[in-house]
């Protein structure tokens, strides 16, 4: 019994080992690098690093999920670049071009948000003397997001019951349909959810004046720094390479 005590705890840890606070930095990193080059090489180069903190974290899901996203949009601007019509082009490669680095933010936004621990987060916040209406904010957040995708996740099966699948079928041949079965219940229960999370925020005394304190020692350690550190340079690094390259002509 002491054994599996133990290996859950070890497991956990896998999760956990990186301070929340460093985390929060590595999702600002990448949404900024990508904005600021326009290269696709590293977009590509920052593709490859995100998955690899999903399959570091053993999140195979997120990182399949991630892969697939990211090929898609590699995919799509390959296919723009063969469309003979200049205003078209540069209209959907603008739209290619946001929605690659947008997605960048939410995959991060995910791979932060997954076996988060949020009173872990609040004190890490607290402890950098974030305001009270930006701490309560990201809390209620990081908890409304996967409690939407699990709402969502059961809307879906309500609808395979109904016979109405949410596929690209049904969207097309019964939209409205569709859309009420799927949009609908959503929105609402969006908003119950924000509700419910936000009284949630200020029963766990969030909105307190005076510091909360935690059952878990939450500071920044060696391996914080030195994980962080290697993502940094690896960024920065390619980057750097990119546009060394690119003066050589290369």
């Amino acid at each position: 019994m002491i054994m599996g005590i133990g290996m859950k705890t070890k497991r956990e840890d896998i999760y956990t080992a990186l301070d929340p606070r460093m985390k929060l930095i590595l999702l600002i990193l990448f949404t900024t690098a990508t904005y600021i080059s326009r290269s696709t090489w590293v977009l590509l180069w920052d593709y490859l690093l995100i998955v690899g903190l999903y399959l570091a974290r053993h999140l195979w899901k997120g990182a399949w999920k991630t892969s697939i996203l990211f090929g898609s949009f590699l995919v799509l601007e390959l296919l723009i670049s063969y469309i003979p019509h200049e205003g078209t082009k540069a209209a959907l490669g603008l739209i290619i071009f946001f929605l690659e680095r947008t997605s960048i933010f939410f995959v991060m936004g995910n791979w932060m948000a997954t076996k988060l621990r949020i009173s872990d987060f609040s004190t890490a916040l607290q402890n950098m003397h974030f305001p009270k209406g930006a701490i309560i904010t990201l809390a209620v957040v990081f908890r409304y997001l996967p409690t939407v995708s699990d709402e969502f996740r059961s809307i879906k099966n309500t609808m395979k019951l109904r016979g109405i699948g949410l596929n690209f079928k049904n969207i097309i041949l019964h939209p409205i349909k569709t859309g009420e079965y799927a949009i609908v219940p959503l929105i609402i229960r969006s908003m119950k959810i924000a509700d419910e999370l936000a009284a949630s925020a200020m029963t766990r005394g969030l909105d307190l004046e005076t510091k909360r304190t935690s059952y878990r020692e939450i500071r920044l350690k060696a391996k914080d720094f030195m994980a962080a550190g290697i993502i940094v340079v690896a960024v920065i690094g390619g980057i750097a390479v990119n546009s060394i390259l690119q003066k050589g002509g290369i």
